[in-house]
């Protein structure tokens, strides 16, 4: 980020989970570009036939959201209705796109190093014209799901999908969205086209299905297609600036998954960013691998849990490649 910039804005998506939303806000406080930044906080709303107990969570979150000047500028929006996190998410980020042009988006559930504004920052003002990068991420695996090579000279990689765990974009990449997926039938019809979509893991084309069935209420997978069709890619860190403390079941489409956190985050902010956007097939072939679908036995979870438990990398993971 160049000293004349103001930081990108935050659009924080809350609902009813006071104890994360306040960790997350926390965390966030912390940054070393808080102090600097615009906060936009938007609440959802409760269900028609939510329990007393939901809008008592419900209001302790919006107690939470407006109790401190969390950064230097802080609005809280709040919803009278339900719109659902799907919903929530396409207003709020057009809302804050189209008045910023860029922005930094956030759930209830994230835990961010100190540096991942910097972090961001730098890396939205590094690839503003590279149009080909649709999406920043503040996000990755665990090096125990997936290796990123030694000699590997970069801090970021290229990714063929977006990630929602505490990501960034701009408005004129945003606008390149289509929420109806109005190719959805062409890519239904045509498995090469299938397979192609699925270089970025094994599951998306299944999540285009649920979601087009309305099985599943996401936004996320129209912002993998949006990369896919305009050939257009995400930059990913090698070390985490994310934990995510909703892979506890609490979460609207997170379930349990431990092996998704993280015990410490990255703190670096002199970033070696990556000018040729190349896919390097060995990281391709890790992401992929990590998020292969295919089950394991039972025997061995078992023993991958406790490696993990142990500190130590799983035992049997199922290798799966895109490029040989």
């Amino acid at each position: 980020m160049n000293k004349n910039d103001n930081p990108a804005p935050i659009a924080l998506f809350l609902y009813n989970r006071p104890y994360h939303t306040k960790q997350t806000l926390a965390a966030l406080k912390r940054n070393k570009l808080a102090d600097e930044s615009h906060l936009y906080i938007f609440c959802d709303g409760p269900k028609e036939n939510a329990s007393d107990e939901t809008r008592t969570s419900i209001q302790e979150v919006r107690n939470i959201a407006t109790q401190e000047s969390w950064c230097k500028q802080v609005d809280v929006i709040l919803s009278d209705k339900n719109k659902g996190l799907a919903e929530s998410i396409k207003e709020g980020v057009t809302q804050v796109v189209q008045k910023h042009h860029k922005v930094i988006v956030m759930e209830d559930d994230l835990i961010t190093s100190p540096a991942f504004l910097t972090y961001m920052n730098s890396a939205l003002a590094h690839y503003e014209e590279r149009k080909s990068v649709f999406s920043i991420s503040g996000y990755t695996m665990p090096s125990k799901m997936m290796q990123i090579p030694a000699d590997y000279e970069y801090d970021v990689y290229v990714g063929l999908r977006n990630d929602s765990w505490g990501w960034a974009t701009w408005e004129d990449r945003w606008k390149q969205v289509d929420w109806n997926v109005s190719n959805y039938q062409t890519i239904l019809n045509n498995s090469a086209m299938q397979e192609a979509f699925n270089r970025g893991g094994d599951d998306v084309f299944e999540m285009l299905q649920m979601q087009q069935s309305g099985k599943l209420n996401i936004w996320s997978i129209q912002f993998t297609v949006a990369h896919f069709v305009n050939h257009a890619v995400s930059i990913i860190p090698v070390v985490s600036y994310v934990d995510n403390i909703g892979l506890d079941g609490s979460g609207e489409n997170c379930g349990e998954s431990l092996a998704l956190r993280h015990q410490s985050l990255c703190t670096k902010e002199e970033i070696r960013f990556l000018n040729v956007l190349y896919e390097d097939k060995r990281i391709i072939n890790a992401f992929y691998s990590a998020n292969c679908r295919q089950k394991r036995p039972l025997w061995q979870k078992a023993i991958n849990r406790i490696a993990r438990f142990l500190g130590r990398k799983n035992i049997f993971v199922i290798k799966k490649k895109i490029y040989c």
